[in-house]
């Protein structure tokens, strides 16, 4: 009886054994079901030749607010609002009666202590009995005292009359007929009279962002578009770049001079500018499939022994299959997700197989 018994737990122990043994085979073939397959591909180098495109604006080639050099009130104006000019010409003219008179009695002071120092000096070369040298000295010196002053009133009389400093268009007037202008080189607070924009060329400034940076320099060709001005296209180099970045808005100020004979760019415009980077060689890139991006972060999943890892990258120029990789956390060696991002998230397994040999291979 004994044997009986001994034998049918025996019996049941091999069968239950069994049965978990298959219970978990079978586990394991569904756990294997689950994972997903993913084509992945490595980052290669890829030569560009891309352009990239940025907004512009249209600015003057210079700017600046007139003011007077001298003490008056306002006579006259010659120019207004919208007014071209040259460089030279009047634009408006001071008076100021105490400069007149101060000249009036300088002159008269002038002329006699000039008349003294040459009878003097006469006097002394022929009889230097009759006059010291000191006397001849002295003289002299009061004459040329009195010729600085006339000098320094006869320049504030000159300007009096207020100029242009280039050749330009009037943008802006602040002042009246009659008013009273204050000397701008010894008043901080005194009243500008015009704006002169000098609109010949226009200068565009384009703001390059940081990773284009390094790829634009002086000489190369853009290709400019006014939405206002649907009708022409300009071409123009690069004129200028700050070569540093604004610490603010990490981007490098970028100017191109264009010529505006016609003056039918008007500062303000907004412009679309084209710029083409030619012959940006062996930069290591990963095809376009595999980036994501979520506000505004791109990143790439990358597959290690099955498992997915998360990779922030840094992205430079694009065309239309490749995108440059700048930051050095992607190497040449690294199994780079390009189909199937849907099913990875960080630290997920997946069955990675090569998009360019679609048998099977471990990674």
């Amino acid at each position: 009886m004994s044997s009986l018994i001994t034998f049918l737990t025996i019996t049941i122990l091999f069968f239950s054994g069994c049965t978990n043994d298959a219970a978990q085979k079978e586990v394991v073939k569904t756990e294997e079901k689950r994972v997903p397959t993913v084509l992945v591909a490595n980052p290669q180098k890829h030569e560009f030749d891309a352009s990239i495109s940025i907004a512009g604006s249209a600015k003057p080639n210079q700017q600046v607010k007139i003011f007077a050099m001298s003490d008056g009130y306002l006579k006259q104006t010659t120019v207004d609002i919208g007014d071209f000019v040259r460089g030279g010409d009047v634009v408006a003219v001071l008076d100021n009666p105490e400069l007149l008179s101060q000249r009036a009695k300088l002159q008269a002071e002038f002329n006699g202590k000039k008349a003294l120092y040459e009878r003097l000096r006469n006097v002394y070369e022929k009889t230097p009995q009759l006059t010291s040298i000191f006397d001849v000295e002295n003289a002299k010196a009061e004459f040329e005292s009195l010729k600085a002053e006339l000098s320094a009133v006869a320049v504030q009389i000159a300007y009096l009359s207020v100029k242009a400093p280039f050749s330009g268009v009037i943008t802006q007037r602040f002042v009246d007929k009659g008013a009273i202008i204050q000397n701008a080189l010894n008043n901080a607070n005194s009243a500008a009279l015009f704006e002169i924009q000098d609109i010949d060329p226009i200068r565009l400034n384009v703001d390059v962002p940081e990773s284009d940076a390094p790829l634009i320099y002086k000489g190369m060709i853009a290709n400019i578009v006014f939405p206002e001005l649907p009708n022409q296209d300009f071409s123009a180099k690069v004129s200028r770049t700050s070569f540093g970045l604004d610490e603010a808005t990490k981007t490098m100020k970028v100017q191109i001079d264009i010529s505006n004979k016609e003056f039918t760019i008007r500062p303000g415009m907004y412009a679309k500018v084209n710029i083409s980077i030619n012959g940006h060689k062996d930069t290591l890139s990963v095809l376009n499939e595999a980036l994501g991006n979520i506000k505004g972060e791109s990143f790439v999943y990358v597959v290690e022994n099955q498992k997915v890892r998360k990779v922030v990258v840094k992205t430079g120029i694009r065309d239309n299959k490749f995108t440059e990789i700048l930051n050095g956390d992607i190497d040449a060696e690294d199994a780079v997700v390009v189909q199937g991002k849907e099913f990875c998230s960080d630290g997920a397994s997946v069955d990675a197989k090569s998009l360019t040999n679609k048998k099977e291979r471990p990674l």
